[in-house]
C-alpha cells in the first residue's frame, strides 16, 4: 500500500471519530447516515454510521444535478419550437400564458429575466421563495403566481437571494418547452449514463418539484462528485462537457450576507448551483446533511447523508481532509 493511500485512509478514520465524538448545538450525538470520499487518486472510502444503507431526500443538494443536465442540452444544442435555447435567453413569454400576473409592476423587470439567473438566484426578488414555509398552504397550481407576482426589487441580475424559485422554473420550462417531466429529462440526459437506475422525485402538481424531493442511493449520489471531480468524465466517458463544469464552479455573483468566515467552506460566491469558496473548493448543501463538496486543489470529492438538523458540526468534523 503506498503511503498516500496509507495516510489517506489514517484521514478517513480521523474524520470518522469525528463524527462519532462531536456534539451538537443541543449536546446530541450526530445524526448522520453515511460518508464517502474519494481520494486525487481515486481511492474511495465509504463508512455507514449505523450499518445500514439508505435513500435519501437530496433536497437542495439536486441543484446542481439539474445544472449538469441543462448544460449537457445547452451545449448539445436545447430547442424549443424551432428556437434555440442559451443562458442569455429571455425567458418571460415561455411563462407568459401560464401565469396569471397581477403585479404589474414586475412588467418591466420580468421582461428582462434570462435563463441564466434562474442558475444563480438572482431573478430580482429580495426574499427567497419556494421553500417549504412559504408553500405549504398554497395549491401547486398557483406556484408560479407565487414566483411571478412576489415583487421584484431589483433588475435581474443585480441581486443574490437563495431560493427554490429556479430550479422549479427550469422544470416548468422543460416540460412545457419539451414536453416531458424534468425527472424523466434528467435521466435520459444524466441519470443513465451514470448507471443510476432507482431513484424517486416529487412533483408539485404537474411539474417536478425539482428543488427537493429527489431521492437516491448515497453511491448514486457520489457518482455526481466524481463528475465534478473528474471535469465531467465517469468510468472514463465524458458525460458532461468540460466546459460546462468549468461555468458551474467557477464565480458568478458574490455573496457577501452569506459569506462567515469562521466556517469551514465560507460562501464566498455563488456559481451555477454551487457554492464557491475563495480557495476554489465548491459545493452544494441540503437540509440536514446532504453535503457534495469537492476540494478543487485537493481534487477530493466527499458526499454526506445525514438528519442533522444542526449542519454546523457535519463541516467542522471534516477538517482533516484539509
Amino acid at each position: 500500500m503506498s503511503e498516500k493511500v496509507g495516510n489517506f485512509k489514517e484521514v478517513f478514520e480521523e474524520v470518522i471519530r469525528n463524527f462519532i465524538e462531536t456534539k451538537d448545538k443541543n449536546g446530541n450525538n450526530l445524526s448522520m447516515d453515511s460518508i464517502i470520499v474519494t481520494s486525487s487518486e481515486g481511492e474511495t472510502l465509504e463508512h455507514y454510521f449505523n450499518g445500514n444503507k439508505t435513500i435519501n431526500d437530496l433536497r437542495s443538494a439536486s441543484k446542481p444535478i439539474i445544472g449538469l443536465a441543462l448544460g449537457t442540452a445547452l451545449e448539445k444544442g436545447l430547442y424549443f419550437d424551432g428556437q434555440k435555447i442559451t443562458l442569455d435567453t429571455l425567458v418571460w413569454p415561455f411563462f407568459e400564458d401560464l401565469v396569471n400576473l397581477t403585479n404589474s409592476d414586475n412588467i418591466p423587470k420580468l421582461k428582462k429575466v434570462k435563463l441564466k439567473h434562474f442558475l444563480t438566484h438572482t431573478i430580482g426578488h429580495d426574499v427567497g421563495l419556494m421553500f417549504s414555509k412559504d408553500i405549504k398552504d398554497i395549491p401547486p397550481e398557483k406556484y408560479l403566481d407565487l414566483i411571478w407576482n412576489t415583487d421584484m426589487t431589483y433588475d435581474p441580475g443585480k441581486f443574490f437571494v437563495y431560493a427554490n424559485a429556479g430550479p422549479f422554473l427550469i422544470s416548468v420550462l422543460i416540460q412545457e418547452g419539451l414536453g416531458i417531466n424534468l425527472s424523466q429529462w434528467v435521466k435520459d440526459i444524466i441519470f443513465e449514463p451514470l448507471d443510476i437506475r432507482d431513484f424517486q422525485w416529487k412533483n408539485y402538481g404537474k411539474y417536478c418539484a425539482a428543488s427537493t424531493g429527489l431521492r437516491l442511493s448515497h453511491e448514486d449520489f457520489h457518482k455526481f462528485a466524481l463528475v465534478f471531480q473528474n471535469d465531467g468524465r465517469y468510468n472514463d466517458e465524458q458525460i458532461v462537457p468540460k466546459v460546462w463544469i468549468d461555468e458551474m464552479r467557477t464565480t458568478k455573483v458574490l455573496t457577501p450576507t452569506m459569506y462567515d468566515i469562521k466556517r469551514v467552506f465560507p460562501k464566498y460566491s455563488y456559481g451555477y448551483y454551487l457554492w464557491v469558496c475563495k480557495d476554489g473548493t465548491y459545493y452544494v448543501d441540503g437540509t440536514d446533511g446532504q453535503y457534495m463538496i469537492v476540494l478543487h486543489n485537493k481534487r477530493i470529492a466527499i458526499t454526506t447523508f445525514g438528519h442533522q438538523q444542526d449542519m454546523k458540526p457535519i463541516t467542522m468534523c471534516m477538517r482533516p481532509l484539509l
